[in-house]
């Protein structure tokens, strides 16, 4: 939500609001992220201030723009709860003059990344990692080493030593010669036990509707990522039915489920009236090039970049202000322990892939790999999954000037779904009944064939077998001790012939961290 360059020696200055909504004291700058569906407010008082960007909220938010304002000791404390208790999402710098004392604080959605770089004497903050490229880094070999054995998780700790995210509700306090972070607590469920509560149709509509419906839009303003499964369209469905008709774009695949996803696509948008756009997968083939080049390359990678950037790109050109998505409906309905059913387990496909990955790590990285550490934020409001794609997908929006909301990830809907009974539950069956209302029974059958890219990189990977195999005769990881190159060729070769799930997963998380940790030598 914003960028910052701040020497700790400035924050003694009272900071001023420029035309181009900067925040400027001394020879320091905060740059909010200027976009339609946020808003920054600077409050000044007597020895401390604090700047706020958050998402505007429809009925609470002040005109479109920066807002500044010189108040009293009482007043600055009213509106600093305020912003403590926004509902949505927000980032939140709070100084103390006297000291030239900081606090940089996250709010509880994550829908944006901050990484921050502390020195004994200044602060940078971006939502951009590759704000950062420019200066010298070096790999955290431990949490590299966890990442490449498929163990990474949501956490403070960067791949790069130096960088840290901030995670949701998670504070960063910084004062001259020193920076300390804090995790929140976990997030405590209200939920007394699974199934507890009766859980009707016309609630989940209700919670669905008023998260989508928080902030100030309007049809001509949203696009919809529309994948053609049940989750997305579930957006879809209660975006239009706020707003009527809205843009829609997906990424067809290729294989058994192109047709199935196709006509559905079709149905949908029928249905609903979307202006819906596609692309091949094939035109916009996700790049396995492992020599640098003028992009970036993040750590927290998005696979299929190339073909998002096209739709992302087009939603920008139509005037679109957000992207809504399907993110988190994967953890909307948990089956539980003590059910059964014929629940379907990955654990076999997991842990055969985690023996893959093991398998190319030297013996270091190996131990580094299997070492467990107090190094995962807590139990959060929101999913984890939607928290690791919003730092996946946020950046590459952002510069699209797109703003991402997940509404099947906030934590009031999440809380509703889990605490329905088992019949409403699984399967989906709380969404597959909404849908039924708007679609109609036979879009999404029980028996529906989902779409998936599973089988596109495989795919990729063993068409251009032999180049991979030439642009790793050097190994970035290997030179530093991670990896045996040996054996990343001989997983190479295993998935250029077999194709095959479990090898596929660290083989790919293999060269996409080359390809970043390249970029860093």
């Amino acid at each position: 939500m914003l960028k910052a360059e701040i020497a700790l020696s400035d924050l003694a200055h009272t900071p001023t609001s420029c035309p181009d909504a900067a925040i400027v004291f001394g020879a320091s700058r905060i740059e909010p992220y200027r976009h339609a569906l946020l808003e920054t407010l600077l409050v000044v008082t007597d020895g401390q201030w604090f700047v706020v960007v958050r998402e505007r909220l429809k009925q609470k938010s002040a005109p479109r723009g920066s807002g500044s304002q010189r108040v009293d000791f009482h007043r600055f404390a009213e509106l600093h709860r305020e912003c403590l208790m926004w509902p949505l999402d927000y980032v939140m710098i709070e100084v103390a003059q006297a000291g030239c004392r900081l606090k940089l604080r996250a709010g509880a959605l994550g829908c944006a990344p901050v990484y921050c770089r502390t020195t004994s004497d200044r602060l940078s903050v971006s939502w951009d990692f590759a704000d950062f490229l420019a200066r010298p880094l070096m790999p955290d070999l431990e949490l590299a080493a966890r990442y490449l054995g498929l163990g990474s998780t949501y956490s403070a700790q960067h791949l790069c030593t130096g960088i840290t995210v901030l995670t949701e509700r998670a504070t960063l306090y910084v004062e001259p010669g020193q920076a300390r972070y804090q995790y929140p607590n976990p997030a405590e469920s209200r939920l007394v036990s699974p199934g507890g509560a009766s859980g009707t149709l016309e609630e989940f509509e209700e919670i669905l509707c008023r998260t989508i419906d928080a902030r100030p839009l309007s049809g001509d303003m949203i696009a919809i990522e529309l994948s053609g499964g049940l989750d997305s369209a579930t957006v879809a469905a209660a975006a239009t039915q706020l707003y009527g008709p809205v843009a829609s774009k997906g990424i067809l695949v290729d294989g058994d489920q192109r047709q199935a996803q196709r006509d559905r696509r079709d149905k949908i948008g029928r249905l609903l009236e979307l202006e819906d756009e596609t692309v091949d997968i094939d035109a916009y083939p996700p790049s396995l090039d492992l020599r640098s080049r003028a992009r970036a390359e993040y750590p927290n990678a998005e696979l299929y970049l190339e073909a998002f950037d096209f739709l992302w790109s087009r939603a920008h050109a139509q005037g679109r202000k957000t992207l809504f998505t399907g993110v988190g409906g994967d953890e909307l309905y948990p089956r539980y322990r003590d059910e059964g059913g014929g629940a379907r387990s990955p654990s076999s496909l997991v842990a055969n892939a985690r023996h893959r990955a093991e398998a190319i790590l030297t013996p270091p990285a190996l131990e580094a790999a299997r070492t467990v550490r107090g190094m995962d934020a807590p139990t959060s409001p929101v999913p984890v999954s939607a928290l690791v794609a919003s730092l996946c997908q946020a950046p590459h929006l952002l510069r699209h000037g797109l703003w991402p909301v997940n509404p099947l990830s906030h934590p009031r809907l999440v809380e509703f779904c889990h605490g329905l009974p088992p019949d409403k539950r699984h399967g989906r069956e709380m969404s597959r009944q909404y849908l039924h209302g708007r679609l109609g029974g036979e879009v999404f059958r029980k028996d529906y064939i989902k779409e998936t890219f599973a089988g596109v990189l495989p795919r990729l990977i063993s068409q251009q077998h032999q180049s991979l195999v030439a642009q790793l005769s050097e190994c970035a990881l290997a030179d530093l001790g991670l990896v045996d190159r040996r054996a990343a060729l001989a997983l190479l070769d295993e998935v250029a012939t077999t194709r095959a799930d479990a090898p596929a997963a660290p083989l790919i998380a293999f060269l996409w961290l080359e390809r970043f940790v390249r970029q860093l030598s």
